[in-house]
């Protein structure tokens, strides 16, 4: 897998992680407070009353899971992107502006024009600067960037 598909996967758990966190937080708001019924409820058979309720627990369960599943990839991401140590990655290799394109786009799923708002550079320039980012990864293999191998020594 090249860099441009593991980045892409990256966007991807970026985008899933943020759109199940919202589908939470609106099934937690709607649990808020409810007016109680003391109307006597009348069920036919002998049907768990607590079913439902355990299964859209278990279902959030998973959901968490998968968020924190997500983020395990955007975290790696993020090392790639500034190091483990915030002194390697593509921030030593190319420069601040280039790592936060590549961290708007990929770790926060943004959108070209949204990008370019966030580093203050135009899209074109973070297109080319990504493309660049994304080829010295598949140049110099993830764990070299992340160490920030090939940077100017100080």
């Amino acid at each position: 897998m090249n860099a441009r598909e593991w980045f892409a996967q990256v966007r991807d758990a970026a985008i899933d992680a943020e759109r199940t966190r919202r589908t939470l937080e609106a099934m937690e708001s709607r649990e808020g407070a409810k007016a109680q019924s003391y109307a006597p409820r009348v069920t036919g058979g002998t049907s768990d009353p607590m079913r439902a309720t355990d299964a859209r627990l278990d279902r959030e369960r998973e959901w968490r899971e998968r968020i924190e599943h997500d983020y395990v990839l955007i975290d790696s991401a993020c090392a790639v992107i500034y190091g483990t140590d915030n002194r390697g990655g593509i921030a030593s290799l190319l420069g601040n502006a280039t790592a936060d394109a590549m961290f708007w786009r990929y770790c926060a799923a943004a959108s070209w024009p949204d990008v370019a708002k966030a580093v203050s550079y135009s899209q074109a320039w973070c297109y080319r600067a990504v493309a660049t980012a994304l080829d010295t990864v598949d140049a110099l293999g993830i764990k070299a960037v992340i160490d920030g191998v090939g940077r100017a020594e100080e």
